[in-house]
């Protein structure tokens, strides 16, 4: 078995070239572990940041997370880093965090955009990365009500999945309550600020009981007027910097404040008045409310005119810190413990980590370390599975069809599927997943036999394919649409190229089909790219007997290349002849497969009996 310390880098079939990026797809599957493993031993000496001081206690605890984070897990698909850090340090700009808890913990960065250097040394070619983090005393995302924070108390939202984000599959996937691994914890995703993607989050607490406060209407209309003076002071003292100088302009722009203060109160008092008889509700209001909707007149709550009527539906609630847990959390020992991470089901690189982390990280023991210790007292932490693990792959035996062709000199490649088992990823392919998270998986339609690759959404590539094909060759393949296949749904791309690096193809041939509806025939669309004088551009054409009403709607597909001619056949009827298309002495090294965003279960395409054939 592999030892962590062991796996720092793992770097295959990657030419030498000066500062060259590296691919991400030449590198999503490849472990390229830590930049370093740290074996932290614990902290003697405290340590002074901006007015607060961490215990050696605390940062003992740090170096606890950074072992447990790497023995959890070993980068894939990107290079990795664990750093230590505590609370943000406070400013000018960001005084409205003055009474947030004192935090301190652990995150990662795994770097997904890298490149060799003239030494052939990996280096870092942007700060890009994935992030995975454990923070004691930590508040999730970062959404402060800046408005009406105080040097004593601070109000923050979390606009969650159940109000950010609309697509339901996309919503399925951030669903943590069903991991048994998790279970016992609250679970929820928190939307980055400004992005629209978020963090995963699992808050572990004394009895799973929320250190967060959430606010009524009473208690957030009252958080107002207590942080009107400390705003309007605020206000005056930007306007005193800005009108340096300037006696009259300072006086005018006093005024200015002076009567925005009383829209403002006035605002204040026109939402108590409103629900002067609905004190007690929630108070649910918008992920970063303004002081600006009370001066303008607005409901706080549902930000219309404060006349009418409105729904609170995609509000969120606000939160505070008790000031009571706040000095809590400037003892030795956290008051909760927060574990959060990116996870946008599309990034490989973050599905890497994301699966790392829900199969591998002991939520367990860390809650027991930290709120039952009688538990695991003299334990070390071990992670649930060895992160060196890798899922059992079941070989099937080729079908007859597959042994016929292996011991065919004249096809250069077959791929009917048959060695995969049932519901797993096409083994000898690479398979990138869609936006939602799923990835290409062997099926058998009903009514059809042997084994299908589905297309929905994601590429998919051989990965055991010789290259390059032959000069002269005839490629093909059969596409099924499945019945009610949705009309003007996105269709199958196939793609022959030559390509330099990984991804990035200099020449092609790519053809798109997709079926028609109620018998009628389909569309083809050819796209080429080639030197001045061959075929370059889109081309569209007919696809005769591709529609969607049957229970499998199947095509045969075959790309004939001679020398310097293209021909396209579908079920053996020629649709398009290109007497000057490609260069004669055109090679081609990449076959690929996809379809531009995943589209709903009928629209699913399936491809089989893969060939090429040497002319």
């Amino acid at each position: 078995m592999k030892t962590i310390a062991g796996i720092i880098l793992l770097i295959v079939g990657v030419a030498s070239v000066n500062a060259q990026p590296i691919p991400p797809q030449s590198i999503e599957d490849s472990i390229l572990g830590w930049m370093k493993v740290y074996n932290y031993k614990g902290t003697k000496e405290p340590m002074q940041v901006d007015g607060k001081l961490y215990s050696a206690a605390q940062l003992s605890i740090c170096d606890s997370l950074v072992n447990w984070i790497q023995a959890s897990y070993i980068p894939k698909g990107g290079w990795g880093d664990v750093k230590k850090d505590v609370s943000e340090r406070s400013g000018l700009y960001n005084r409205h965090i003055a009474a947030k808890p004192q935090s301190y913990g652990a995150y990662t960065k795994i770097y997904d955009e890298l490149k060799y250097n003239s030494s052939h040394k990996m280096e870092l070619l942007t700060d890009g990365h994935a992030m995975w983090k454990i923070f004691a005393n930590e508040i999730p995302g970062d959404w402060p009500v800046r408005d009406i924070c105080t040097p004593t108390r601070y109000y923050f939202t979390m606009p969650t999945a159940e109000t950010e984000v609309e697509d339901e599959k996309i919503k399925r996937f951030l669903d943590l309550t069903g991991l048994a691994n998790l279970k016992s914890h609250p679970t929820f995703w928190v939307k980055n600020m400004g992005f629209g993607s978020g963090l995963e989050n699992v808050l572990l607490s004394k009895d799973n009981k929320s250190p967060f406060i959430k606010l009524t209407k009473g208690e957030f209309l009252q958080a107002w007027e207590t942080a009107l003076p400390l705003y309007y002071e605020e206000e005056k003292r930007k306007l005193i910097q800005a009108e340096q100088g300037d006696p009259e302009g300072l006086a005018r722009s006093i005024t200015r404040l002076d009567e925005k203060m009383e829209r403002i109160r006035s605002g204040l008092e026109g939402n108590r008045e409103k629900y002067k008889n609905r004190l007690d509700e929630p108070a649910l209001t918008s992920p970063q409310p303004s002081i600006s909707s009370l001066a303008n007149g607005r409901d706080i709550f549902t930000n219309i005119d404060l006349a009418e009527e409105g729904s609170v539906s995609g509000r969120v609630p606000v939160y505070m810190m008790d000031p009571a847990i706040t000095e809590l959390c400037k003892q030795d020992k956290p008051q909760w413990i927060l574990v959060s991470w990116q996870y946008y089901p599309g990034d490989i690189v973050e599905k890497h980590q994301h699966d790392a982390i829900i199969n591998n990280f002991n939520f367990e023991y860390v809650y027991n370390f930290f709120f039952a210790p009688e538990k695991v007292k003299g334990q070390p932490y071990k992670p649930l599975r060895d992160p060196a693990f890798k899922e059992a792959v079941i070989v099937n035996e080729a079908s007859d069809a597959s042994k016929r062709s292996t011991a065919d000199n004249n096809i250069h490649f077959f791929e009917d599927f048959s060695t995969t088992a049932i519901g797993k990823k096409p083994l000898g392919w690479t398979a990138r997943a869609a936006t939602d998270g799923t990835s290409s998986v062997i099926a058998v339609p009903e009514g059809l036999s042997g084994n299908w690759a589905v297309v929905n959404g994601y590429t998919i590539a051989p990965t055991q394919l010789k290259t390059p094909l032959p000069q002269n060759f005839t490629f093909s393949y059969d596409l099924v649409a499945a019945q009610n296949f949705t009309w003007g749904a996105k269709g199958l791309w196939v793609q022959l190229a030559y390509e330099k690096t990984a991804g990035n193809p200099e020449s092609y041939i790519k053809l798109k089909l997709r079926p028609g509806y109620d018998g009628k025939d389909g569309e083809a669309e050819l796209e080429t790219k080639f030197p001045a004088g061959y075929l370059a551009g889109s081309k569209w054409m007919t696809a005769p007997g591709f529609s969607n009403n049957k229970q499998n709607n199947l095509i045969a597909v075959t790309i004939k290349k001679t020398d310097e001619t293209l021909r396209i056949f579908i079920d053996g009827v020629r649709i398009a002849e290109y007497e000057k298309a490609i260069p004669a002495n055109q090679l081609f090294n990449a076959v690929s497969f996809f379809t531009y965003g995943s589209t709903g279960e009928p629209d699913k395409l399936y491809i089989s009996n893969i060939k090429i054939t040497k002319d």
